[in-house]
Formats: C-alpha cells, structure tokens, sequence
C-alpha cells in the first residue's frame, strides 16, 4: 500500500518535474524584440589569483545589441554570476571563447547546456578559437558531437580565424589576433552605428625607455624604471583605436608587462585614438588586495590618454544607447 507522504511526494516530484521540463527545456518564452545596447559585466578578474580567490570574480561579460544576446569569455564564476544578475542563458545567440585560460572559457560548458536548452535543441553559435577544441577544453558532447539518441541538441561552432568575419544576426564580429603565447583573439564588433572593441589578454609594450637606455620587458616585473614606451604592437593600437568603445583586459598597472596589456600600455594605445570611451576589465588580485588600485588605475589612463576610462565592478552593466 502506497503510504500517504509517499503519494505525496510522487505528485509533488511529477509536477516539479514537468515544471523543470516547461523551463529549460521545452521553452515558449520568446527573447526580447531589441536588447538595446549594453555592456554587462558578470565579473571583471583574471589570472590566476583571481580565479582560485573570485576576487574579483571571472566570469566574462555579455553583450547585448539589438536582437543578439552574447556571452564573451565566460569562466568558472559564470554561471553563478549569470543567474544572480538575472541572465538567462537560454535567450543567448552566441558564446565567444577568445582562448584556452581558465579564467575565459571554464564556465562555457554550464552555458552551453543553457544555451541549448538543456542540450534538446540545436541553437546559438560556439565561437572559439581551433586550439581549443584541439586541446579538448570543451567536450565533445557540449560540442553537440553526444550521443544523440537522447541529448538531440548542442551549438553551431564556428572556429575563428584572424580577420575572417563573423555573422551573428544583424552584427558583423572580427576577430583580431593578439600576443599572449598560443592562439588567442580579441574582436571588432560592428553594430550599425556602434564599433565595439575586445583586446581580450595581450602583450603591448615590447620595448621601453629607461635611465640606463632601451629594455625589453621581462617575464614578470613590476617594471619600475620605464619612462616612455619605445616599441610597441603596432598592429594592435592602428585596430583597436578606432572602436567607440573599448573593452580592454589590463591585469595590472605595470606587471606581467611580457603578456597582458597594462595600464600603462593601455593609455598609450588610447592617446589619439577615437575611442569615445574605455572599459577596462581583468584586474588581477594584486589590483584589489592589499589596496584596491581600480579607480586609480582608471584615473591614471584617462589623465595619460584624454580617453574617458572607467574600471568595471562585478555585476555592473553599461548602457549604451546614446552612443
């Protein structure tokens, strides 16, 4: 005989459960007509420290422009960061992986099932550079190459290539090659009227002015003794000037000089640029412990480069209508 609480508990489960499928699987909610144009960040960290501690969290950001909902450079503090900020990854076109360090694609796979609806549909594009997937860093099955006698679904991946265009509904995105060891790309984004730059993780300076003479960077830093940059990716600032608004990862004011951008390359790749406007994301733990250094950093690129700068908290999002 079938006990009272246990009758209970199988409606209660029946019912949850059919619940469940109607929200992420069998969905009938339809997106929003226009996102407008937005820029939020679910966490603004990187490196290691930042990864092990999420302080600050990294957890990438998400684009929202016009029809298309975009998820970039998503890691392991993603999924928890999307839900608490109300993002649901089930209205997302694209997911963006510009390269295979754990603090930019370790949350895809969460995402992906989101994306996909619990993986029972094929929808949303996976973009990620060859020597991810060569690496094995994304499953074959949030690949969408599982078994599909049971999980039908998974994403269109579209590996990227330097300068090769991308279509992501009405938005053009390109992808841009940057120097931070292995395969890894920031981006253009065109959407009508509005150019947004992504430098992604990079090296900028390659040289540098100091009392003794000339020195290249070296593996670690700080650099304490530069007094103007003397070589520099040139190839970086003629691209990334000319966006609206540029996203740029920075990780420190002036160390790991060898492979991220600094703040001190950054307000050199501003000056006399177009930039209306910069975002800088990626701060390592060193940037906010033992003293929070992000709106010093911020201010120091805006006085150096005549570029308006503001450093991103977690959970912040930037609404750019009037660009």
């Amino acid at each position: 005989m079938i006990s009272l609480l246990d009758r209970e508990l199988r409606n209660l489960t029946l019912d949850a459960m059919m619940q469940a499928r109607t929200r992420w699987k069998h969905r009938s909610e339809q997106p929003a007509a226009d996102w407008g144009k937005f820029i939020w960040f679910m966490g603004t960290g990187g490196n290691p420290e930042a990864t092990i501690g999420q302080c600050p969290a990294t957890a990438g950001f998400v684009l929202g422009l016009g029809k298309s909902l975009i998820y970039v450079d998503p890691g392991p503090g993603a999924p928890s960061k999307a839900a608490k900020a109300g993002v649901d990854p089930g209205y997302l076109d694209a997911i963006y992986i510009s390269h295979g360090h754990t603090d930019h694609y370790a949350g895809v796979e969460s995402l992906i099932e989101g994306m996909c609806w619990a993986m029972s549909r094929e929808r949303g594009l996976l973009l990620v550079p060859q020597k991810v997937l060569a690496e094995g860093l994304i499953s074959r099955f949030h690949q969408g190459l599982g078994d599909k006698d049971y999980y039908k679904g998974g994403p269109q991946v579209q590996i990227l290539r330097a300068y090769e265009k991308v279509n992501i509904n009405e938005l053009i995105l390109t992808p841009i090659p940057v120097h931070h060891g292995g395969e890894n790309y920031g981006f253009v984004l065109d959407a009508g009227g509005l150019r947004i730059g992504y430098t992604s993780d990079t090296n900028y300076i390659t040289s540098f002015v100091t009392p003794e003479g000339i020195k290249e960077y070296g593996r670690w830093g700080p650099v304490m003794d530069l007094l103007e940059v003397e070589d520099y990716r040139e190839d970086l600032k003629k691209v990334f000037a000319e966006v609206d608004v540029l996203i740029a990862n920075v990780t420190s004011h002036n160390a790991l000089m060898h492979r991220h951008l600094t703040a001190i390359g950054l307000a050199h790749l501003l000056k006399n640029s177009s930039v209306r406007m910069c975002i800088i994301t990626h701060f390592g733990y060193s940037c906010v412990h033992p003293v929070d250094l992000r709106d010093k950093i911020a201010q120091y690129v805006t006085t150096e480069s005549g570029v308006l700068t503001i450093a991103a908290r977690d959970l912040q999002k930037f609404e750019l209508d009037n660009f």
